[in-house]
């Protein structure tokens, strides 16, 4: 890490009920959502929404029915993919930073359709799980929503769930409640 600014992301993607696509289509990143934290004074700088024009899935009424979005917005409000991965890079200096998620899914599927593109990742090396860090926070090992993490900490979860901006901000205000220290971690405040 060559910096103490981090990204935030969360991903939205085309989705069909029980995630069987057509013969002809395949599932991809629709919208790329960032919030960016000064790790020294754990504050929230911006979140910046993402969304990405589908070029190998339509979408579906259950995704717009899930995220908000339709095809016809995202083709009106939406970049090419290879778009957002350069902005990632380039204005957000996605390299340099600590990368922060709540899953492995996230990067690995960043990483997945860059390759599709034949496109370099956007990421380094230095990546932190927040799901992670709140199970060994909170001894709460099970498979638990973020709204769920937010209410164990005392927070709620603001703006919508399923958009990636929103979900990356709420993501980020648990990242930074979490390492203020004001839950403990193995009985001992940080």
């Amino acid at each position: 890490m060559r910096t103490h600014i981090a990204n935030v992301i969360d991903l939205e993607l085309s989705c069909y009920p029980g995630g069987i696509f057509p013969a002809d289509e395949r599932q991809e990143i629709i919208e790329v959502g960032l919030t960016v934290v000064d790790l020294m004074s754990m504050r929230v700088l911006k979140t910046h929404c993402m969304p990405v024009i589908p070029t190998m899935s339509s979408i579906s009424p259950f995704c717009t029915e899930l995220t908000g979005w339709t095809e016809e917005a995202l083709k009106k409000q939406g970049m090419p993919f290879e778009e957002a991965v350069r902005r990632l890079t380039e204005k957000y200096g996605s390299k340099n930073r600590l990368l922060v998620s709540d899953s492995a899914g996230d990067r690995k599927f960043v990483d997945w359709q860059c390759s599709m593109f034949g496109l370099s990742s956007p990421f380094g090396d230095y990546e932190l799980n927040v799901s992670v860090l709140y199970s060994i926070a909170k001894g709460d090992f099970r498979n638990v929503k973020l709204e769920e993490k937010l209410e164990k900490v005392g927070l709620s979860f603001q703006g919508r769930p399923h958009r990636a901006a929103d979900d990356s901000l709420n993501m980020a205000r648990l990242l930074i409640e979490l390492y203020k220290g004001k839950i403990e971690f193995g009985g001992f405040r940080q």
